[in-house]
């Protein structure tokens, strides 16, 4: 969901937010899949044409990855040294994370193009929090901003700057109760019990 003219829309995009601007596909001279919230207020990625706008990216559950590292061992595990660059994996394992029957809101940035067609083409990428410390042996770089209801009207007010969401970008925990569950390649299948993401928890007791 994106901000227009008119008023907000939803429309499919191109999960890249940085594209060439002559053929309108992903820039990878730019690393834009996803969006650090700690950058996004000092980040030209935002201000150079076209600008970036604040949007919403709607989602039933996402996948993050643990990685193992050599004897089996989890990031957590590791010296304070070595987590904060962490050795090769030696294997990864794919959690599915979701709110059982519930939508997730994730806040995002966006860019709007024209085609070649003269069609309207929009380009997104999820905003990631830093890593919150229950989640570090699923995925230790970040976690996805979610949105709440109430937040809406304002986060897709264009007249608001950035600036007035730094509370949100420096979110520390979950916003609601989650689960992980670890799940298998190709099938997605669930390969053990769920991993309760809950707000408020202490690191290891999550």
């Amino acid at each position: 969901m994106v901000p227009t003219k008119k008023d907000r829309q939803v429309m499919s995009a191109v999960w890249w937010l940085k594209l060439d601007k002559q053929t309108l596909q992903p820039d990878t001279k730019w690393a834009s899949f996803n969006c650090q919230s700690r950058r996004i207020l000092i980040s030209k990625m935002h201000s150079i044409p076209p600008r970036s706008y604040r949007a919403v990216v709607f989602a039933r559950e996402f996948f993050e990855w643990q990685p193992t590292y050599s004897g089996g061992w989890l990031l957590t595990a590791l010296t304070p040294d070595e987590q904060k660059k962490p050795p090769r994996p030696i294997a990864k394992h794919r959690y599915l994370i979701y709110d059982p029957g519930k939508i997730m809101m994730f806040g995002a940035m966006c860019k709007h193009w024209i085609g070649p067609d003269g069609q309207p083409l929009v380009s997104t990428r999820v905003i990631t929090l830093l890593p919150h410390p229950d989640f570090l042996d699923i995925h230790y770089k970040s976690f996805p901003l979610e949105l709440q209801q109430n937040e809406l009207s304002r986060w897709f007010d264009k007249s608001i700057p950035h600036e007035e969401f730094e509370p949100l970008f420096s979110i520390t925990d979950y916003r609601r109760s989650l689960e992980a569950v670890p799940v298998n390649e190709p099938a997605f299948e669930p390969i053990g019990d769920p991993v309760p993401l809950v707000p408020g928890a202490k690191a290891g007791n999550g």
